[in-house]
């Protein structure tokens, strides 16, 4: 009986110490991974989990790492885990939608957004990539009500205005693209993608001389893809 009254007294500190050493190797596994060493923060996380097993945030770190190294199924594994473990970790159905996403299978991407969107709605990274899988799928009605959404709940988002002009172009409505790509330009005039598919609007639109003016602009910008466009359609100028 002594034995066991001694194992009854220590046993809080082992689990202490574990507890302990497993959170300083998590620590380590961290900085491994912000410093782009993700093949030591992968063994770390590992050492951490032998520690201190079903830890959600170490099993996060570890599935991410896993996608940093192209190791998705993986990544897969530990992201189930987590979803076993707590079926509302918004996170883990989010990064296994993008897997599905990267191997290019919507309908099981699908599934994940909406789970992840079933948990919370408002989640704009959830929403831009649940836009994006209808609009893969050719469905633009719903990528434009998806994008339209995320702009009721941040109009500063120049990505959603850029994916909802995309799927408006596709939708042929050229006049509602324009508008979006004007919005998505004018808040990050950086993207000259929203300007290249602003000119095709224009284009589209029946507008050479508003087309022909971004063109021009890309030129200036460095944007030398659109020298055949302008020799085309405004009289090489």
């Amino acid at each position: 009986m002594r034995w066991l009254i001694l194992i009854t007294m220590f046993y809080p500190y082992v689990i202490f110490a574990q507890s302990e050493n497993a959170s300083e190797t998590y620590g380590a596994g961290v900085r491994a991974f912000y410093a782009g060493d993700y093949t030591t923060a992968l063994s770390k996380y590992s050492e951490a989990l032998a520690l201190k097993p079903n830890t959600i945030g170490y099993l996060y770190s570890r599935g991410i790492a896993y996608q940093k190294l192209n190791e998705d199924s993986l990544a897969t594994i530990d992201f189930d885990k987590i979803l076993k473990l707590d079926p509302k970790y918004l996170d883990a159905w989010y990064q296994l939608g993008m897997i599905k996403i990267n191997a290019k299978q919507y309908d099981s991407a699908f599934f994940y957004f909406s789970n992840a969107l079933r948990i919370s709605p408002n989640d704009i990274m959830s929403l831009h990539q649940f836009g994006l899988l209808y609009y893969y799928k050719h469905k633009y009605s719903e990528a434009i009500n998806v994008f339209s959404k995320i702009l009721r709940l941040d109009p500063n988002d120049g990505q959603a205005y850029y994916k909802r002009g995309l799927a408006k172009f596709n939708d042929e409505d050229f006049e509602g693209a324009i508008k979006d790509f004007s919005d998505s330009y004018r808040l990050d005039p950086d993207n000259i993608l929203a300007l290249e598919q602003r000119a095709l609007s224009f284009l589209r639109y029946n507008d050479l001389e508003n087309a022909c003016g971004d063109w021009t602009l890309l030129l200036k910008k460095g944007d030398l893809r659109v020298s055949d466009d302008i020799k085309l359609y405004c009289g090489g100028k």
